[in-house]
C-alpha cells in the first residue's frame, strides 16, 4: 500500500485529490495520513469528500475514514467501471476541483461517462469553471485528453447552486512538448454577474480591455448576466494556453476587478512560457503518464506537492530547471524515466 503524507509542503486538499485519482488509475491502494494537518480546519471538508465519492463511484472502491474532519483516509480501488451519475457537493465547494480530480481517469476508461456536479463554479482559492473549460481542457487536449465541460448554472459562495456537466471520453495520453507561449495577442474572456445589474460585467470588461489594449493585446471579452440561487460576479481571461481571473467581492468596484484580472494575465504572459503557474501543477499527472516537457511561468508549492504524490505512484522522476531563452523567463518541468 502506498502511504502519502497529507502535510507535505502546502499540505492541502490537492494531495487527497491527486492520490485518489492515481490510486484508481494504477489500481494501487493508498493511505493518506496527516490530511490538511497544517490548516486551521484540519482534515477532510465537504469538497474533498465529494472528490473521493466521485472517484469511488467510478472504480467501486472501498474507503475508510471518509467523513468531515478525518485526518486519515484509506482508499482501496477496484476495477474502473465508467457510469454516468450526479454528484452534489452539498455546499458551494468547488466544482472545478472535483473536475480536476476526475480528468486523469479519462486515461483508463473504456467508454464515455458524464458526471453532473452541483456546487460552486466561481469560488475563492479554486480555479473558476471558465478557466477549466478554456485553458485546462485546451492544454490537456495536447496530451490526448478528450473531455468536455458544459456550464448549466453558476454557483457562488455561500449558497452554491452551480451545475456543471463533465463528459469524459476514452483518451490515450501522449508525450507533450510545450515550452514557450505562442505569442498570440488575442485575449478572450468572459465577464459575468448573477443576480446583479447589467452594468457590472460591462464595467469589468471596459477597465480590463483598456489595460490589455494599452499593452498591445486584442481583447474579445463576452458578457454574461444570469439569475440563480447565489449572487456573485467575476471575470476570466485567457490568451491561448495562459489564463487568469479575478472574483468580485463586496466593496470591490467592478473597474478594479477587471483591472486586476488584466494585470494578473499580463504578469503571466510576461514570462513568455506556455503555461501559467496554475496549469503547472495540473499537468503533472499527465506528464507522468505521457512523458515530455512543459514551460511554466512559476514553480509553486502546489506543483512540487503534486510531483511528490505522482512520483509515489509512477516509476518516473521529474526535473525542474530554469529557462531563459528567446526573452522568456520561467522554468521547464520534464520527466526522467
Amino acid at each position: 500500500m502506498i502511504v502519502i503524507d497529507g502535510s507535505y509542503l502546502e499540505g492541502g486538499g490537492q494531495i487527497v485529490r491527486t492520490s485518489i485519482a492515481l490510486s484508481a488509475i494504477t489500481q494501487k491502494p493508498v493511505k493518506i495520513i496527516n490530511i490538511r494537518k497544517k490548516r486551521k480546519n484540519k482534515g477532510l471538508s465537504y469538497q474533498h469528500i465529494a472528490c473521493v465519492k466521485a472517484v469511488k463511484k467510478l472504480c467501486n472502491a472501498d474507503v475508510d475514514g471518509l467523513y468531515v474532519g478525518s485526518e486519515e483516509l484509506t482508499f482501496y480501488p477496484n476495477k474502473i467501471s465508467p457510469k454516468s451519475f450526479k454528484l452534489d457537493i452539498g455546499t458551494a465547494g468547488s466544482i472545478s476541483l472535483v473536475i480536476q480530480t476526475l480528468l486523469p481517469i479519462s486515461a483508463v476508461i473504456k467508454k464515455p461517462t458524464t458526471i453532473t456536479i452541483t456546487g460552486g463554479t466561481d469560488v475563492k482559492n479554486a480555479p473558476p469553471i471558465d478557466y477549466m473549460k478554456n485553458v485546462v481542457l485546451k492544454v490537456l487536449s495536447c496530451v490526448g485528453v478528450d473531455a468536455n465541460i458544459e456550464v448549466l448554472k453558476r454557483g457562488f459562495y455561500p449558497e452554491g447552486g452551480g451545475v456543471v456537466k463533465l463528459t469524459l471520453k476514452p483518451s490515450k495520453i501522449k508525450e507533450i512538448e510545450l515550452i514557450e507561449h505562442s505569442e498570440d495577442k488575442k485575449v478572450e474572456g468572459i465577464a459575468y454577474a448573477q443576480n446583479l445589474t447589467d452594468d457590472i460585467p460591462k464595467r469589468m470588461r471596459k477597465s480590463c480591455s483598456e489595460l490589455l489594449m494599452k499593452n498591445g493585446y486584442l481583447p474579445n471579452i463576452k458578457l454574461e448576466n444570469s439569475k440563480g440561487i447565489s449572487t456573485g460576479a467575476g471575470i476570466v481571461l485567457w490568451c491561448d494556453t495562459v489564463g487568469e481571473s479575478c472574483l468580485g467581492e463586496k466593496g470591490l468596484r467592478s473597474e478594479i476587478v477587471g483591472k486586476m484580472a488584466a494585470e494578473r494575465l499580463l504578469e503571466e504572459l510576461k514570462s513568455g512560457m506556455a503555461l501559467d503557474k496554475y496549469m503547472g501543477d495540473q499537468i503533472i499527472p499527465f506528464l507522468a503518464m505521457g512523458k515530455g516537457r512543459v514551460g511554466v511561468s512559476k514553480i509553486t508549492n502546489h506543483t512540487r506537492t503534486n510531483i511528490y504524490v505522482v512520483e509515489n505512484f509512477f516509476d518516473v522522476k521529474f526535473e525542474i530547471e530554469e529557462y531563459n531563452e528567446n526573452g522568456c523567463n520561467g522554468h521547464i518541468i520534464k520527466t526522467e524515466g
